[in-house]
């Protein structure tokens, strides 16, 4: 862990019965400094995105409405972990709770983007991804509705995530894929991502555990 020292040399971490109001202040003023600067990048990096044919704006609640009937679909869970919503309300609830984007401790930015067609304004899909301290954009996930799958939708929505994140200092993406998901990697090397590694039992698909591929993509300084 690296340490941080507050002014003329005190321990910030020290047991609260042992720390003075100097360094009481300083602790409660580096909370609000991180709380800030996280506030103002995700400011930055939480944006409406647009492509030729698709409107990529920040996930919203209000998104599950529109969202649910394309989550029912059997099909769309052969290759993904997430359980399928049992209600609107549940869907809403569940992305609420995400519009923070932050991780509890405040060390990740979580963000996620709903996908539409310019067209007629239906559903196409989801991206997300959390980003660390040191600019690794981890857990780079999408999916896309079944009925739009075969158009180049999801090269084309999550091309425009990874270049609108690489010019705000997002160096490193990493993705998994389930072994096996031919038109997910098929994307991934799209977009340059290389094979890094395969990670056994790594997740479970209807009770099954299975491998995950790992991949990146590293950005260019």
């Amino acid at each position: 862990m690296n340490k941080v020292w507050g002014p003329e040399g005190c321990n910030p971490f020290l047991p609260a019965a042992k720390k003075s109001l100097r360094q009481i202040w300083f602790l409660q003023n580096l909370e609000t400094y991180v709380i800030v600067n996280i506030e103002e990048k995700i400011k930055t990096l939480d944006q409406h995105l647009e492509t030729e044919r698709l409107n990529i704006k920040p996930l919203k609640a209000s998104d599950a409405v529109a969202a649910f009937p394309k989550l029912q679909d059997d099909d769309l869970y052969r290759w993904i972990s997430m359980s399928k919503p049992k209600s609107v309300e549940s869907l809403q609830a569940n992305w609420l709770r995400n519009e923070s984007r932050t991780s509890p401790d405040y060390k990740e930015i979580w963000l996620a983007w709903f996908v539409s067609s310019k067209f007629d304004n239906s559903p196409v899909g989801s991206i997300d991804v959390s980003i660390d301290e040191d600019g690794v954009a981890g857990n780079f996930g999408y999916y896309f509705f079944v009925n739009e799958w075969g158009k180049g939708y999801g090269t084309e929505a999550t091309s425009a995530v990874i270049q609108h994140l690489q010019k705000h200092q997002v160096k490193k993406f990493i993705a998994t894929v389930t072994a096996g998901n031919t038109a997910s990697v098929a994307v991934l090397k799209k977009l340059g991502f290389e094979f890094n590694r395969t990670i056994p039992n790594n997740d479970t698909l209807n009770g099954v555990l299975v491998d995950d591929d790992e991949y990146v993509l590293l950005t260019s300084m």
